[in-house]
């Protein structure tokens, strides 16, 4: 009766969720074709045999290997670390070209061949919890082309996406691709850098291909948030304006931001955005700088992208600039630099709550916490986040007439520094992200955020595992049974589906 209470009268908004890098050890599921997220090829020397030693490998345009020198075997790993989400049972290999292609399972996997003719090799796997699957290619008379490799009942599938990855967007508005379009760190200049939708793989530093994204949301009727590689030229921006406009469903809104996380530090686009504003004479402070150029660079990115749209057509496009949630001085140098907030239609933060908990300078004793203790600190937290920072930055957005949107946000317990390192706290961390008193803190999270009258929140993120690095994920793995996910539930719990 309470909770039915709580959800009668919580204002509701909408509610987005970033997506997992795609990898070959990834928690989600996306393609029926695994080998769209295969790793990048390795190079062997073949006899005596040594890992990642061989030559560059032949390849086309596309990747697909064309040739192999003397000694040299090649390798692509489909996935890795035993994620749950592929399933044992019948796998389909097909191939176009002639040559010998060896499937392997490794650790405590195993592969049976069912049958094989040239172009097919149908097996039976057991995935392996603690090791590779991989594709040896070990002989190339015709270049092998078209490798897919297809999860059990979709062989010779039409379908590009899994209906499990679809099913799990379904409670969303929005789908941020940050991870998809590897924007952090990412070495795209030119429209031609970029991934090839046509590659053997989309698991590459590049990222993901716009038209992947663009068929993602179309799929699912979902609203897309994209993210512009922070060194992308004009012409890669009118591009991906041209795709948009062509390829994504009139009716849905596209988001855009120029790269991510500008100002933070640990990113290549930070120093980027630095060396660039000390260049430009923006100001005499590096760090001060690079928000600056961010800033301007973002409006010249918004401008280039809505120069391709009509008047109809830019109703459905959100210029987002982004800061951080806790430093509302710095958003506003941001929204003010040359009136960037006259360019752009709102303003993006990260309202993460526990994230302090995981620095040891600051709470030393954090290893020692109980579960209820630590889920405490995060409620008090929460409310801070929301009763200071998002109401200092709602109205700050409010007064340069933008929304306000949250580009990630959830819980952030993680350890800091030599902290990420520190067992205990992890462990500590990892229970609580399980604990079911974690469903009660994403509905209070997202409660808050739309009290303030804060606009679209983007959950961070669907899938990942959790760990030393964090525990981000809403659920682990994709097909993880949702009523074992507390923070799934607590999300569910406010949209009420």
């Amino acid at each position: 009766m309470l909770l039915a209470t709580l959800l009668a009268l919580a204002p509701q908004g909408p509610v987005g969720v970033n997506l997992e890098t795609v990898t070959d050890w990834h928690q989600q599921t996306p393609f029926v074709d695994a080998f769209k997220s295969s790793r990048e090829w390795v190079s062997h020397q073949a006899s005596p045999f040594s890992w990642g030693t061989g030559p560059a490998v032949n390849t086309d345009e596309y990747g697909w290997p064309q040739s192999l020198e003397p000694n040299q075997w090649i390798e692509s790993i489909i996935f890795s670390n035993g994620s749950p989400n592929y399933p044992d049972g019948i796998y389909n290999i097909r191939y176009d070209g002639v040559g010998t292609i060896q499937p392997i399972a490794g650790g405590n996997g195993s592969v049976t061949i069912v049958q094989q003719t040239q172009g097919h090799i149908k097996i039976n796997l057991q995935v392996p919890s603690d090791g590779y699957f991989t594709l040896r290619i070990t002989d190339i008379v015709q270049p092998i082309e078209n490798i897919r490799v297809y999860l059990p009942r979709y062989d010779n599938s039409p379908r590009v996406f899994h209906p499990d990855f679809i099913k799990s967007l379904d409670p969303f508005d929005t789908i941020r691709f940050m991870n998809w379009g590897r924007t952090n760190d990412n070495p795209v200049v030119n429209w031609y850098d970029a991934t090839n939708f046509f590659n053997y793989t989309q698991a590459t530093s590049e990222g993901v291909h716009p038209l992947y994204m663009i068929d993602l949301c179309n799929k699912t009727r979902k609203n897309m948030w994209i993210c512009v590689p922070h060194m992308a030229n004009d012409l890669y921006v009118q591009y991906l304006a041209l795709l948009c406009r062509i390829a994504l469903d009139p009716s849905l809104t596209i988001y855009l931001e120029y790269s991510n996380e500008v100002w933070n530090g640990i990113f290549d686009q930070n120093s980027y955005a630095q060396s660039q504003g000390m260049a430009l004479g923006l100001h005499p402070q590096p760090w001060h700088a690079g928000w600056l150029f961010y800033s301007q660079r973002s409006v010249e990115v918004f401008n280039l992208f809505s120069n391709i749209y009509n008047q109809l057509e830019s109703r459905r496009l959100v210029r987002v600039l982004a800061g951080q949630s806790v430093n509302p001085w710095i958003n506003r140098q941001i929204m003010d630099w040359q009136n960037a907030y006259e360019s752009a239609d709102a303003f993006a933060v990260a309202p993460y709550f526990g994230g302090y908990i995981g620095n040891l300078n600051n709470v030393p004793t954090a290893p020692t916490f109980t579960v209820p203790y630590l889920l405490s600190l995060c409620q008090i937290d929460l409310v801070n986040n929301h009763q200071v920072f998002t109401r200092q930055n709602k109205t700050d957005a409010d007064q340069r007439g933008l929304k306000l949107l949250a580009y990630e946000g959830g819980q952030h317990l993680v350890g800091v520094g030599a902290a990420q390192n520190n067992q205990t706290l992890t462990n500590l961390f990892v229970t609580a992200n399980r604990d079911p008193g974690m469903r009660q803190l994403y509905y209070n999270d997202l409660n808050g955020w739309f009290t303030e009258g804060a606009d679209l929140f983007m959950l961070y993120r669907l899938t990942g595992d959790y760990g030393q690095y964090g525990s981000f994920g809403l659920v682990e793995w994709q097909s993880q049974p949702r009523g074992t996910s507390p923070k799934w539930l607590g999300v569910m719990d406010y949209l009420g589906y």
